[in-house]
């Protein structure tokens, strides 16, 4: 006979597994059948006799035709400098982090971790008005190395805590061991140092590669006509010329070659598995080489700054009545709120509603996977690895996409154009790495002994799992729906495909004005939205006093 507690567990794992065929299966079956048949085609609509109309026309199209074949090559190119260049741009900060007491480091780390929450949009606005008012690098900035600059400065944060987490997890022990053998520096680093940190590093270029790869927003303002990307391409055709054919099939290659970076990744990782076995306490190395404290206290201020100086000018231009030429504005005003929420009157709400709600969903999904998996093993471990491997793979503008096809049509197109429940769950698919990953980093602190006693002890099951369970998970709860609340209210690619007009969140409207030249009432709106933002990453971090290596993004 089947308990209550087996019962349950049956209705989560079914509710679970629901949701991602529902939200992520199917869909990816509709953009594939879209792609081959060239208009939206939901499986919900698809008919046996619709086959004879597929074909690979327009991926043969793609590859024939330099102007798409070239999106290609310029989308590996883009992401993989901004890898290249975030990536060296980290290590001194990253080094300084983990192995030197250099000063105001908490300062430092809180303003780092702030930038997880400006988006691409925002750092291009600061570069924007600074063009505008001074003529700084006013032509450069609309060219590859624009677009690789704002990139690199999204990226970095990415970066930074990766890197740090790489080097938290030398053991230094091994170091000393090589020492009293003989070894040299340069043999101790070449054949003990760079095997350990190679893993953590590879997983930081896998980020903020994939990070870049379906960037949405910067490319749309940003690039020149004659370098354009895989995702700035599709959304022209797809919203400009209404190809769904060439934007599905230009997205699904992306999709591949994502998923093919990743499983080159986990190949790589599972060959590179290293474990000190020792009883004995880590003990942390500590550089104390003075003038090279001095160079990356100097060098990490500076970059941390970048927040700070983005976040001045954003807040003097939402506040100015004209600013051009003057090191600050000579005439300050409210005027610019009182337009742009004039004309976007729901944004602030609608943000707030939409990210709220998808940051809840998703962690109340996430606890199923992540919670199980820990319990009750690999069956749901495995589980879990495949969801996030499929979440990681698709930029918000593939989620987009693949709600669009998939729900856009006569039966359910109450979903996408009346109220925002596409938009809401294109935001929790998109972040459930996030707060997946932040579950699973509270649980793996805990002792499963507490389980145990909870399951002996308590008589109710789920009266443990209110009183016991939830209240351990709580750290890993709050951090999980931060991180999905503020990266989902950043959110471009998905939302500018399924949000209903009449939910417009802060980063559409802004992003709008912007394109239309008042840079005013839209610096105004990302203002309202850096408000938002970085006080919760900083209360939340500040309060959990975290460090890298405890970072839901580990």
């Amino acid at each position: 006979m089947i308990s209550l507690r087996q019962r349950f567990n049956l209705l989560l794992e079914s509710f679970f597994i629901f949701f991602i065929i529902l939200f992520m299966i199917f869909p990816l079956i509709s953009f594939l059948l879209t792609s081959l048949y060239g208009q939206p085609l939901s499986i919900l609509e698809f008919r046996l006799n619709l086959i004879h109309n597929l074909t690979l026309k327009y991926f043969l199209y793609i590859l024939n035709d330099p102007y798409y074949y070239d999106s290609i090559y310029h989308t590996l190119e883009l992401s993989l400098a901004v890898t290249i260049a975030s990536f060296l741009l980290a290590l001194p900060i990253s080094y300084g982090m983990s192995f030197m007491n250099i000063p105001f480091k908490k300062t430092i780390k809180s303003l780092i971790i702030s930038g997880i929450s400006i988006p691409g949009l925002i750092t291009t606005y600061a570069l924007i008005i600074i063009a505008t008012n001074f003529g700084l690098f006013r032509y450069q900035l609309y060219s590859f190395y624009g677009l690789m600059a704002v990139m690199t400065i999204s990226s970095l944060p990415f970066m930074v805590i990766y890197q740090t987490i790489a080097f938290d997890s030398i053991d230094t022990r091994l170091l000393e061991a090589a020492t009293v053998h003989g070894l040299s520096k340069l043999r101790t680093f070449r054949k003990i140092v760079l095997p350990l940190l190679m893993p953590g590093f590879a997983t930081s270029i896998l980020i903020v590669f994939l990070l870049n790869t379906g960037t949405l927003s910067v490319p749309l303002l940003l690039a020149p006509s004659n370098f354009q990307v895989i995702s700035e391409l599709a959304f022209v055709q797809l919203f400009s010329f209404y190809n769904w054919g060439i934007a599905s099939a230009l997205l699904l290659i992306l999709l591949l070659i994502n998923l093919s970076v990743i499983l080159t990744y986990m190949f790589y990782i599972k060959s590179k598995r290293y474990a000190t076995v020792t009883g004995k306490a880590f003990r942390p190395f500590r550089n104390d080489n003075k003038i090279l404290k001095v160079i990356i206290t100097v060098y990490s201020i500076l970059f941390s700054l970048f927040p700070l100086v983005e976040i001045f000018i954003i807040g003097l231009t939402s506040f100015s009545y004209k600013w051009v030429g003057t090191i600050f504005p000579t005439h300050f005003t409210l005027n610019n709120f009182y337009e742009s929420l004039g004309l976007y009157p729901n944004a602030i709400w609608s943000t707030l509603i939409l990210s709220g709600l998808a940051a809840f969903i998703g962690v109340t999904l996430s606890m199923i996977p992540t919670y199980f998996s820990w319990i009750y093993g690999m069956k749901w471990k495995k589980m879990a690895n495949v969801v996030i491997l499929l979440i990681f793979s698709m930029s918000p503008v593939i989620i987009g996409i693949l709600l669009l096809t998939m729900y856009n049509n006569s039966i359910t197109g109450w979903i996408i154009n009346s109220v925002p429940i596409g938009v809401i769950f294109g935001y929790v698919v998109g972040r459930m790495g996030y707060s997946t990953r932040a579950l699973d980093v509270t649980l793996s602190s805990i002792s499963k002994t507490l389980f145990e006693a909870e399951r002996l002890m308590v008589r109710s099951k789920f009266k443990g799992f209110g009183k016991i369970t939830i209240p351990l998970l709580i750290p890993g709860i709050v951090e999980g729906f931060v991180l999905v609340f503020v990266r989902s209210t950043i959110d471009y690619g998905t939302t500018i495909m399924l949000a209903p007009i009449q939910w417009t969140t802060l980063t559409l409207a802004s992003f709008a004005f912007l394109t239309t030249g008042e840079l005013s009432q839209g610096a105004a709106l990302a203002f309202i939205i850096i408000i938002i933002n970085i006080p919760i990453m900083l209360f939340l971090y500040s309060k959990r006093n975290i460090n890298f290596r405890d970072s839901a993004l580990a």
